[in-house]
């Protein structure tokens, strides 16, 4: 839950994320993996549903570091990556697919994305999807916005603390 850290982010330095990365460098034996799953910047804007929410997407895209930040603070940190992979399916978010999915909270708190939402984004978000639904373009929006098969739905670094 990285992007839990930062207090006020500002997408371009995340010191404590860092802190967090050299603090779990420390603690970790020798030899030791860090595994982090997370979502990115670039992640987000390949999801169908972010597009749904601009604005929500802009805050979203501060609280995360993109590839090359998270890269640049694990080797700052002192680690040694094995590994970094995007994962080209949402099974962190098994009903991805369900296009009415937005229009049901039970649906949206099931990713923290959406608690950024404000209620007025929240109500415009669900008259935008209810009036593609009723025009029969809700299909084509997902067909044309959801990029997660390029873009991948989460990030995947494995780091290890080496041996000395």
């Amino acid at each position: 839950m990285l992007h839990h850290l930062e207090v006020n982010p500002d997408g371009k330095s995340f010191p404590n994320v860092f802190k967090t990365l050299q603090e779990t460098y420390r603690i970790l034996r020798p030899g030791g993996v860090l595994t982090i799953i997370t979502e990115t910047p670039e992640t987000i804007d390949g999801t169908w549903f972010g597009q749904l929410v601009p604005e929500t997407r802009k805050r979203w895209h501060k609280r995360f570091p993109n590839h090359f930040q998270m890269s640049t603070m694990l080797k700052e940190a002192g680690f040694s990556i094995k590994s970094a992979l995007k994962s080209l399916v949402a099974s962190y978010l098994p009903v991805y697919g369900d296009l009415e999915g937005p229009l049901h909270e039970s649906w949206r708190n099931l990713n923290s994305f959406w608690a950024l939402c404000t209620d007025s984004e929240i109500q415009d978000m669900v008259k935008n999807v209810n009036k593609m639904k009723s025009e029969g373009t809700l299909q084509s929006f997902f067909e044309k916005h959801d990029k997660v098969y390029k873009e991948g739905a989460c990030e995947i670094f494995a780091v290890k603390k080496e041996d000395k």
